[in-house]
């Protein structure tokens, strides 16, 4: 995990780009530690989150999530829950680049920004379902916000990939331009906010939470997440991970 600031403009990047990006332990706890230095930095307006490497974010890491138990899944998915909850509530201004596909978890944390730019090589796809275990990571409260849950839950059901144009269509992202155009795209999108009020976009923030995700609703994400995977079925589990 890589955050470098520069003026009033910080960046975020996962850099795991060996396992597409996806979170094990230790990037859970860099990020966590990013979103405690961002939440004191005053002079830091706009975060732009994206990956490194090809993938935006592969999502857990299930490699070590199979080697977890019970007790200390539960922790970690709390843990992941309020990592999205504190992004989505973080006062500066947030956008995405999705720079490739972004899977699972990893698609509700970048669709938990303000604004959001994709490549064209992106897509979402949620197959939790597929291996046995629901989507956790707040995922139901931010899909169900954007579009809805009963297409959320058809996505979710059947696993069903979600392409550029569908992308675009849903509005999940403002634009989608090809692999080499995303950097001026991501600029463009910064140059415009950091051109408006710091308090004028605040306040719009916590205006909107208002009408936002109901995170209260997805709180036993951490109860259920722990559940099936201790009673999730046999498979390829491992070979799946992080694909």
């Amino acid at each position: 995990m890589l955050l470098h600031r520069t003026g009033r403009l910080a960046r975020v990047t996962l850099n795991r780009p060996h396992r597409r990006n996806s979170f094990d332990l230790a990037m859970l706890a860099r990020f966590e530690d990013v979103l405690h230095d961002l939440g004191r930095d005053h002079d830091v307006e706009v975060v732009v989150l994206t990956g490194a490497g090809t993938a935006f974010c592969a999502g857990t890491d299930l490699h070590e999530l199979a080697g977890l138990d019970a007790g200390t899944t539960m922790h970690v998915q709390r843990r992941t829950a309020e990592l999205v909850e504190r992004w989505y509530r973080l006062e500066q201004t947030t956008v995405t680049a999705f720079n490739g596909p972004a899977i699972g978890s990893g698609a509700v944390l970048g669709l938990a920004s303000d604004l959001r730019v994709a490549a064209d090589p992106a897509f979402f796809t949620f197959p939790e379902v597929t291996f046995g275990i629901p989507l956790t990571w707040s995922g139901m409260a931010i899909l169900a916000d954007l579009v809805g849950a009963d297409l959320a839950k058809r996505w979710l059901l059947l696993g069903e990939r979600i392409d550029p144009a569908e992308m675009l269509a849903l509005r999940l992202v403002t634009r989608v331009v090809d692999g080499d155009g995303l950097p001026a795209a991501v600029t463009g999108v910064v140059d415009r906010l950091l051109a408006t009020s710091a308090v004028g976009r605040s306040m719009t923030k916590r205006a909107a939470r208002l009408a936002g995700p109901r995170f209260d609703a997805v709180a036993t994400d951490s109860y259920l997440g722990a559940l099936s995977v201790a009673l999730r079925p046999p498979g390829d589990y491992l070979d799946r991970g992080a694909r």
